[in-house]
């Protein structure tokens, strides 16, 4: 249950003075991070009225809900051996995120940084995850989600301009990565963008989708769209983001 200083990359001490709301909501999920808590209120007492939430945790990291908002922030692990370092690359989501604002792409908005603990505040986006809406999807709807993802990827890459032949991508596109409206079924959002990567044309593909069937829908619709984009030269190499968060590098986005 700890949080981070920014300006040492050491866990804080425990204090105390969380809100009625933020203990109530802290009691239920094992291991939810109440510390984590209490460092976000104490830089954003506005929150105090209100409830948070805790989704299901990853392993490297802290995310709850408050309001209309979502805070994450890195959790100590066993696995990552330069607490400095890995406390500094945490932020590569609300990076990358910063820079993708304006450019008119349904993704989150970054609402705050911590000035003295290591978290960030995001806009909350509406919809529900495509994989717990894809079983009831039609062919059509499928065809039609793909081609928007597709249309996604086209924006970013032309949006967001790299050097030496490179395209920005989100680099983890997964199906709970994907938001889209239950009624309409038609894409509302992307959102986790801690693997934002520059990489080559050949390489501006989705990747991490589970599903064959519809990673094929997308590949096909963006193979369509990629023609018109410069090709990257000879010898250009794709800069990934590892997906452990200990292991990560800036890549310069």
């Amino acid at each position: 249950m700890e949080a981070f200083s920014k300006a040492t990359g050491k866990p804080l001490e425990p204090t105390s003075g969380c809100s009625a709301a933020f203990t109530k909501a802290a009691e239920k999920p094992e291991g939810s991070g109440n510390r984590f808590l209490e460092a976000i209120l104490e830089e954003r007492p506005d929150l105090k009225d209100k409830t948070a939430y805790f989704p299901e945790q990853g392993s490297f990291g802290y995310t709850v809900f408050i309001g209309d908002e979502v805070f994450k922030g890195p959790r100590h692990s066993m696995y990552i051996d330069n607490i400095g370092q890995y406390v500094r690359e945490f932020e590569h989501e609300a990076d990358a995120l910063q820079e993708l604002e304006g450019k008119d792409l349904p993704v989150p908005r970054v609402t705050c940084r911590g000035k003295n603990t290591v978290f960030y505040g995001m806009t909350r986006l509406p919809g529900v995850t495509f994989d717990s809406v894809q079983p009831q999807m039609s062919e059509a709807e499928l065809k039609s989600l793909a081609n928007e993802i597709a249309d996604f990827m086209m924006d970013m890459a032309k949006k967001v301009p790299r050097e030496n032949g490179l395209y920005a991508m989100q680099g983890d596109l997964r199906e709970p990565n994907v938001l889209v409206d239950p009624q309409t079924k038609k894409l509302s959002g992307i959102i986790d963008f801690g693997m934002a990567c520059n990489v080559t044309k050949a390489d501006l593909v989705p990747r991490w989708i589970k599903s064959w069937e519809f990673k094929s829908l997308v590949n096909e619709a963006l193979s369509k769209k990629k023609a018109e984009l410069p090709d990257s030269p000879a010898g250009a190499r794709s800069q990934y983001v590892s997906s452990d968060p200990g292991l990560r590098t800036r890549m310069g986005f």
